[in-house]
């Protein structure tokens, strides 16, 4: 590969991730704002809540987009599409108070468990790949 076609793989891929977080957590910001729940506190305290909030849903998408993008790995989107699911299914039914603010507040959590899983699918494929030589570890784009 080319240095040039390389870079423009890097570039795609670094396109993907920022616009798939970017999109990712306008949707969970705007079902938060939408749904009637609002930030308290005003001044610094209100723009730290909220970066916090943006910030870790942009990364939630961001790096499962990034892993499956540079390592084929699907364990993370389909990791925080389920989480993002049952939180929706907890809003739906009452089974949580207050599951959307929840999953705003615990992401780093969530992200942990979320790479616990890649790490463990990572580690499955890198040996099916060593004994088989099949379902090795490589780019999408």
């Amino acid at each position: 590969m080319s240095l040039h076609s390389e870079f423009a793989v890097r570039q795609t891929r670094l396109a993907v991730v920022i616009i798939g977080g970017t999109v990712y957590s306008i949707a969970v910001l705007w079902w938060l704002f939408s749904s009637g729940v609002s930030v308290s506190g005003r001044g610094l305290a209100a723009v730290a809540g909220m970066g916090y909030a943006w910030l870790g849903m942009f990364l939630t998408a961001a790096v499962s987009l990034y892993l499956f993008g540079r390592f084929s790995l699907v364990s993370p989107p389909l990791v925080t599409l389920w989480i993002l699911g049952n939180t929706v299914y907890q809003w739906l039914y009452g089974a949580h108070l207050h599951p959307l603010s929840s999953y705003l507040t615990v992401w780093p959590l969530l992200l942990g468990v979320t790479l616990a899983i890649t790490l463990g699918e990572a580690l499955f494929r890198t040996a099916l790949d060593r004994t088989l030589g099949r379902f090795g570890l490589r780019p999408v784009f």
